[in-house]
């Protein structure tokens, strides 16, 4: 059953009176099976372009524009996606309106949007197939199985998709790790980039680096911020050596706006940290500026 923008697609095809056939062939990628949505037909019946329309979903715009370029490289067909924008711009120059097709299309009989019924109210909800149903639907798969029929394709190629050749077989080797964080064992396969054997591990190893990266940037802060005091000092050898116990706020305050503006620090406690390694109080950071000026400390 063709979807809402599938349905605006063709309806915009048969207003312009374009040859088209819906689903008409299946090509094999080499990865995959993929049977586009149109194919345009010219005057004499041949395909000249085969059109996919997708909704706004990025990954599937994305899937599907790989898929038509293998295509076109491939078998040499012209190919173009159109998505929900496109239609839109499509839609402007139609003397109907994009939103009123995707409506018609919703309370169309072909349609079953909304008219499905879905749980308990579907009319086989907890029935079970009886034993000779089961036998027919065994019976009709293994006839499958045994053709090469399209219906058997898409069965391998859902086995493919899942990670399995074959019922009961592994496609992929599987081997096991050790967490990098717990160290205990886990199974994955091969090609896999896991190292933890667990969402929590993984998560406690990130906090782990985070808190590394944090506390080497705080070092460096810190060694900078000593530093820049120094020079403050030194620039300002007059003002820090007249200063008076009294006024310690008065004299600090330039410096604390500067690496402020500078560092992004403001708290005191964090700034006598970075010089002293613990919080010592402005008059120790006024006393250590004078020693600085007095002393050329570096």
């Amino acid at each position: 059953m063709r979807s809402s923008y599938e349905y605006a697609y063709a309806k915009y095809l048969d207003y312009h009176s374009i040859q088209w056939g819906y689903e008409d062939q299946v090509f094999d990628l080499g990865y995959r099976l993929y049977k586009p949505d149109f194919f345009i037909y010219d005057n004499n019946g041949n395909v000249c372009r085969i059109v996919e329309v997708k909704s706004r979903n990025k990954k599937e715009i994305e899937k599907a524009l790989n898929d038509l370029t293998e295509i076109h490289r491939k078998y040499g067909i012209e190919c173009e996606l159109v998505s929900y924008e496109k239609l839109r711009v499509i839609y402007e120059h139609l003397p109907f309106t994009l939103t009123g097709t995707i409506e018609e299309w919703i309370n169309s009989n072909e349609t079953t949007i909304s008219k499905v019924a879905f749980g308990s109210l579907n009319g086989h909800y907890s029935m079970k197939h009886r034993e000779d149903t089961k036998k027919k639907i065994g019976e009709h798969t293994k006839k499958l199985w045994e053709t090469d029929s399209y219906a058997k394709q898409r069965m391998l190629e859902g086995l493919r998709k899942s990670g399995l050749s074959q019922k009961g077989k592994i496609k992929i080797p599987r081997e096991k790790r050790v967490c990098k964080n717990c160290g205990d064992c886990f199974t994955v396969i091969k090609t896999s980039s896991r190292k933890f054997c667990s969402q929590s591990c993984a998560g406690k190893n990130a906090i782990k680096k985070a808190t590394e990266v944090y506390v080497s940037k705080r070092e460096i802060l810190h060694v900078e911020i000593r530093d820049y005091t120094i020079q403050w000092s030194k620039l300002n050898k007059e003002i820090v050596l007249n200063a008076k116990w009294n006024k310690v706020s008065t004299v600090i305050a330039p410096l604390l706006n500067e690496i402020h503006d500078l560092f992004g620090v403001k708290d005191l406690r964090v700034i006598s940290k970075a010089v002293f390694g613990k919080d010592l109080g402005r008059k120790e950071l006024l006393k250590f500026m004078k020693s600085v000026c007095n002393e050329n400390v570096c």
